[in-house]
């Protein structure tokens, strides 16, 4: 029996015996009554004028008392039944603390495979960026003993990293005028058409930019691909291949240094203060300083 079924079957018991305590009640009450019954009656046969009152009232006693003897019997009946009911329930709460546990034991192997899967996926994504930025190579084809390596991706002024979410109200009009404005973004709505490989095109995108672009909002915290990306662009920061600038869009610092003190740490442009346009500004004039 299931967890389920075990607590349904305990919920009708508990009903049952609430039903038994309710009859029981009634009947102590019927009970106290006949007794006072057969007592006014035996009493007024004590005190009859005549043998016909007398015997009347004698009668009248005898049929309270065979009543009060049926009712005993059916208390009897109700007690039993009582005893039975309570002794299934316990039987069955028993069973559902057994059941629990073992629910809970599938629970935590179940969340351990998920956790060890979830590293796994982790991990394999780690090893896919290093790789990446072990072959990442200048835009050029080279030539070793008579074959012909592939041209290195090609490179990207700026990388943006987003919960999508965040599209409609600022990501994709923040592409769209950072592209205006001649740069070379990777941005997933440019950069993939259909059938195209997410993973393979990201991991190219990050190895090849030379901004990653940080949309930092509630939505991005909830979404594991965006923490992923994040991920692949702190490495790429401690190779020197890439730097992250951080986006705060409806965000508080504390917000963002509860899920990342290192991005808290760093200088931010809020979206809250500045326009898209200031802040395509400030792109504009970092990537024509050299990016000092």
């Amino acid at each position: 029996m299931s967890v389920a079924l075990t607590r349904s079957a305990i919920a009708r018991i508990q009903k049952a015996l609430a039903d038994l305590r309710n009859k029981d009640a009634a009947a102590a009450r019927k009970e106290a009554d006949l007794t006072a019954k057969v007592n006014r009656a035996a009493q007024a046969a004590g005190r009859a004028s005549s043998p016909s009152t007398a015997s009347a009232k004698l009668r009248e006693a005898e049929r309270a008392q065979n009543d009060l003897a049926t009712l005993t019997k059916t208390r009897a009946d109700i007690a039993k039944a009582f005893a039975s009911k309570t002794s299934e329930l316990t039987r069955l709460q028993d069973r559902l603390a057994s059941e629990e546990d073992q629910d809970r034991k599938k629970t935590a192997v179940l969340e351990k495979k998920l956790e060890a899967e979830r590293a796994k996926q982790i991990a394999q994504l780690d090893q896919r960026l290093k790789n990446t930025i072990r072959s990442a190579a200048p835009e050029s084809t080279q030539r070793v003993r008579g074959t012909t390596t592939r041209p290195a991706a090609q490179a990207h002024d700026v990388f943006i990293s987003h919960a999508s979410e965040d599209k409609e109200d600022f990501v994709r009009d923040l592409a769209n005028r950072l592209a205006a404005a001649g740069l070379s973004v990777w941005y997933d709505e440019f950069s993939l058409n259909w059938g195209d490989s997410l993973r393979q095109n990201v991991d190219r995108g990050l190895a090849s930019a030379r901004y990653g672009i940080v949309v930092l909002s509630s939505a991005f915290f909830k979404k594991e691909w965006p923490q992923r990306e994040l991920d692949g662009l702190f490495q790429l920061e401690m190779a020197g291949r890439s730097r992250i600038l951080p986006i705060w869009h409806k965000v508080s610092k504390d917000e963002v240094a509860a899920h990342s003190p290192m991005l808290a740490d760093k200088l931010a442009l809020n979206t809250a203060v500045l326009s898209v346009d200031e802040i395509v500004a400030r792109l504009v004039a970092l990537l024509a300083d050299g990016g000092g």
